[in-house]
């Protein structure tokens, strides 16, 4: 049985959504050798949002069929689930004012793993840290709490645990689970920055290979230098510990942003990082990472806008790897052009162009992408 509740307990509201893509893929399977296609996608999605007097939900659920003009193999329906529930206004006779603590879960079948983090609209769930992985459906699960808490008008408190877990149909790629803990302080230092402090600590299972534990501290700094230039650095250090060494081994850990917004139509953001990195789908080992990226958005009209991305990644093997004489360099590079027009309130048509290349070195290089063009036209009802 279902219940509606009334206005006076919660507002529901209900959305849905139809992708309708066509796309021309000059490497459809990932692979050196690779064979281009047309794919075809249709997407519906369906969800709801739910507002109460003790908590907020959405949640959603949707399909995607990808169909290929000649290899009709690698047809398939994938498919993707996610719920946030936010639970602060019913735990307030237990949490301060102002806290939130949120639960959410995030299931997908995806053809292959987001490789580079998109800097405009960051991902969700586990991506590689730029290595490409070939073609095969990839089950992905996410689980996470996390709590922010303040502790005065300038200090704030947060508190996250996830549990995620990614399994390759293609039994060459190396399932992985990975249980991380997280705790942070921030505090405002001035009108204009932020400093935040943090530790971590990792429990990382790929399997076929050693049990990884990676503890991390890190401090950083967010300053406004004016309200349209934003900048923000971390730096500190990561211990990872492997079964078979007696001492941890030690690396630097790292990041620099910037966004910069360009009078009201156009913006920028760049960022490097070096991390690192448990989870590339390719060895059972840790990698260091290191990532750089830059994109520019553009609004060229209220319906048409533009943006533009480049990515780099360099991951390699950290001291303790090379000591065993396992030698491991993946050099990626990615970049999307892409416009998107709002034809109507209710339709969105997108046109991009993406590219990405990835070369080998050392003692791993086999089975990886030599690069990718792609062309997609897709229109979007909701």
């Amino acid at each position: 049985m279902i219940v509606v509740p009334s206005p006076a307990q919660g507002a529901w509201q209900w959305f849905s959504e139809l992708d309708l893509t066509t796309r021309y893929d000059s490497n459809v399977q990932l692979l050196p050798d690779g064979q281009s296609d047309m794919v075809y996608v249709i997407g519906p999605q369906v969800g709801m949002k739910y507002q109460g007097t003790n908590m907020d939900v959405t949640a959603s659920y949707g399909l995607q069929a990808e169909l290929f003009a000649n290899h009709h193999n690698l047809n398939q329906v994938l498919q993707n689930l996610s719920l946030d529930t936010d639970f602060g206004r019913m735990l307030m006779s237990a949490l301060p004012k102002g806290s939130t603590f949120h639960v959410h879960e995030l299931m997908s079948y995806t053809p292959t793993l987001p490789n580079f983090q998109s800097l405009v609209t960051p991902s969700p769930g586990v991506t590689t840290g730029g290595v490409i992985t070939p073609l095969t459906r990839t089950f992905t699960n996410v689980f996470g709490i996390d709590d922010t808490t303040p502790l005065s008008t300038l200090t704030r408190i947060e508190v996250a645990y996830s549990n995620s877990y990614t399994n390759f149909q293609d039994p060459s790629l190396i399932d992985t689970q990975t249980n991380h803990i997280q705790l942070s302080v921030g505090h405002d230092v001035s009108r204009t920055d932020v400093v935040t402090t943090g530790y971590s600590y990792s429990r990382v299972n790929a399997y076929g290979g050693p049990i990884t534990h990676l503890h991390s501290i890190s401090v950083g700094d967010k300053h406004e230098f004016s309200p349209i230039m934003t900048g923000t650095v971390e730096g500190g250090a990561v211990a990872m510990i492997l079964p078979d060494q007696n001492r941890p081994e030690f690396s630097a850990q790292g990041s620099l942003s910037i966004s910069r917004q360009f009078k009201e139509q156009v913006r920028l953001n760049a960022r490097v990082s070096q991390e690192t990195n448990t989870f590339s789908g390719i060895v059972n080992t840790a990698l260091i990472t290191d990532t750089g990226a830059l994109s520019l958005s553009r609004q060229f009209t209220p319906s048409l806008g533009g943006e533009v991305s480049v990515n780099v990644a360099r991951n390699y093997s950290t001291n303790a790897e090379k000591r065993t004489g396992v030698l491991i360099d993946i050099r990626s590079q990615g970049a999307s052009l892409g416009l998107h027009y709002q034809v109507t309130s209710w339709l969105l048509s997108d046109l991009t162009y993406g590219y990405l290349r990835q070369e080998t070195f050392g003692s791993y290089q086999d089975g990886l992408i030599d690069n990718q063009c792609s062309f997609t036209l897709r229109a979007k009802w909701s």
